[in-house]
């Protein structure tokens, strides 16, 4: 028995051993490529605390950090600089020899979420091909039933967008209402001093942002990557100018982290997200990011997503079987690059992570005989000059992660809130490919993507209501006052209706479709509203017609019943048990009307 015990107690030293050595390792994360791990370190060390830390346990911090790096002369503050109060998230610049000290410090106390050495991710080069003849006349557009095609002259070019669907995702939704947050190396939004708005911009709408790199509100387009990101989701369609965009009725929000040269710090991109998803971002854009995984912006994900904000963040350009972060992490949508002929580019980053591909061009080819090469092509500036700007084709799965959010807008603005949903939306309507290690779930598809939400809801929300419906009224057998056709015809009816009526065109969005119903229920008044006054309004409009009343209730309650098992429209989390709740009381009102 003892020599069995004693191979076993090496075992288990050699394995503590180890993982003591790999969690001293700060700057090593684990699941970082070796072959990627190139993300130089910045020099400073990321503290990420809970956000409910309060002062006391911030001195406390404090006061640990300054033991832990005597005798050296450090931060002005106890915590560094604080580049995210909400986010309790701060730098400090200290010598590396104390990274270790700093770890053993920190390492086990509750109120720290994550200790990092912060590192910069640098965007890669992107080849692009400048068209010179900017305003040439538009075209009369070519339009077929069911279908919009825009005037703008540049559109014939943009094959990307007809690969997408696009001319039929039109006619569904141009995402009005929805916000999505650029962050980037800013956009030339607006003319201030030596920047200049890129013109196509000129009818895009904008939300504040801020400015990560120089600390301000005007974050402005040093570099040209961001601009033509944001030109993608949202550029001024259908006005004669230039090119179109995905959703050309969503506002972008300009965050600014990436410098004049495309390089960012960590801690700024954490600070960014954050920012984002406290300031009314539905959907964030991250084409951006390197080979090894940072705590700090994983966090700051998993907090927009429990906001609510869809993340979707590009695959990389390495060509190589894992995909870069932050797309790898979790709660992020990660999109390779397709381009013309819907094969993977031969820059794409791919592997078990991705979960959808867009268009994000190949330049060294021109496959749809346009006689340009076939780039990703937005209104930006010329390199170096934020004052002079033309419309450029570049490559990468840069190009192809705004597509995504762009379609992410679409149904934003359709009523899907639910950042889960959007994104089962998203894969569940892609043009599927063979190989999904390479495409993932596949090519995304807005026009499907619109259409199953619509029809998903209603399909799933009607069988719902007619579910609960059978199962009240063979409980009630014989007492039954209401006949079983009429009310389950009502119930199905009334679930159906409210999934796929638009009323938020009608100027009635807080009966919203699908189930947006009831005013993005992002409030428990709208949801009270909805599962208590709806059923007894119908109750007592059809006082004589129990099956009608009986059936417009259990059609609410199936309703809620749906959006509580699979949400959609409720990203709050609260909101489950609630509509749980709220879809009781409805089936019993539905119950006491068809006893009449």
């Amino acid at each position: 028995m003892r020599r069995a015990l004693l191979p076993l107690l090496l075992i288990t030293l050699a394995l503590g051993a180890f993982w003591q050595s790999v969690d001293s390792r700060l700057d090593e994360p684990e699941h970082a490529s070796p072959e990627l791990a190139e993300d130089p370190a910045t020099g400073a060390v990321l503290v990420d605390l809970a956000d409910d830390a309060d002062a006391d346990e911030q001195r406390r911090i404090g006061a640990l950090l300054e033991e832990a790096i005597a005798p050296y002369a450090w931060a002005p503050t106890d915590l560094g600089e604080t580049l995210s109060e909400a986010a309790q998230l701060h730098r400090l610049e200290v010598p590396a020899s104390e990274v270790a000290d700093i770890r053993r410090a920190l390492r086990s106390d509750d109120a720290v979420e994550a200790v990092e050495v912060e590192r910069i991710w640098t965007l890669p080069e992107s080849a692009g091909i400048t068209m010179r003849h900017a305003h040439e006349p538009a075209e009369a557009p070519e339009a077929s039933r069911g279908t919009f095609r825009p005037d703008d002259p540049y559109y014939k070019h943009q094959w990307h967008l007809d690969q997408i669907q696009m001319p039929a995702a039109w006619t569904r939704s141009r995402g009005e209402g929805a916000v999505v947050a650029v962050i980037d190396t800013g956009v030339l939004a607006a003319d201030r001093g030596r920047f200049k708005q890129a013109p196509d911009l000129a009818g895009t709408r904008f939300v504040p942002g801020h400015d990560f790199v120089d600390d301000d509100d005007q974050p402005d387009d040093e570099h040209g990557h961001g601009t033509h990101v944001a030109g993608t989701i949202a550029q001024a369609t259908n006005n004669g100018l230039g090119v179109a965009g995905v959703a050309p009725g969503a506002a972008i929000m300009p965050i600014r982290v990436l410098d004049a040269r495309g390089a960012g710090r960590w801690g700024s991109v954490a600070a960014g997200i954050r920012w984002a998803a406290d300031h009314g971002a539905d959907v964030i854009n991250l084409s951006l990011g390197g080979g090894m995984p940072s705590a700090s912006i994983r966090n700051a994900i998993a907090h927009a997503h429990a906001k609510g904000v869809v993340v979707i963040a590009a695959a990389g350009n390495t060509g190589r079987g894992r995909v870069q972060y932050p797309a790898a992490h979790r709660y992020a949508v990660a999109v390779g690059a397709v381009r013309y002929d819907e094969t993977l580019s031969f820059y794409s980053s791919y592997g078990t992570h991705l979960d959808v591909v867009a268009p994000g061009g190949d330049l060294r080819v021109d496959q749809n005989g346009d006689g340009l090469p076939d780039g990703v092509i937005q209104n930006t500036m010329l390199r170096g000059n934020p004052a002079r700007h033309d419309y450029i084709g570049y490559q990468g799965t840069s190009m192809a992660a705004p597509h995504v959010a762009g379609v992410a807008a679409l149904l934003r603005a359709s009523g899907v809130q639910d950042p889960d949903a959007i994104e089962r939306l998203l894969k569940s309507s892609a043009k599927a490919k063979s190989d999904t290690k390479r495409y993932g779930a596949g090519l995304v598809q807005a026009d499907a993507a619109l259409r199953a939400a619509s029809q998903g809801s209603a399909a799933g929300r009607g069988a719902a209501a007619l579910g609960l419906a059978f199962l009240v009224l063979l409980g009630l057998g014989r007492r039954r006052g209401a006949g079983w056709a009429g009310t389950l015809g009502v119930a199905g009816l009334t679930a159906g209706v409210l999934a796929v009526v638009p009323w938020h065109l009608l100027g009635l969005g807080f009966l919203g479709a699908p189930m947006a119903s009831l005013g993005g229920l992002s409030s428990p008044w709208m949801l009270l509203a909805a599962g208590v006054v709806m059923p007894l309004l119908g109750a007592g409009l059809f006082a004589k017609r129990p099956a009608i009343g009986a059936g417009l209730a259990f059609g609410v309650a199936g309703t809620l019943l749906a959006e509580a098992l699979l949400p959609m429209a409720v990203a709050a989390v609260w909101a489950g048990p609630v509509l749980v709740a709220l879809a009781l009381g409805a089936a019993l009102v539905g119950r006491q009307v068809a006893l009449r």
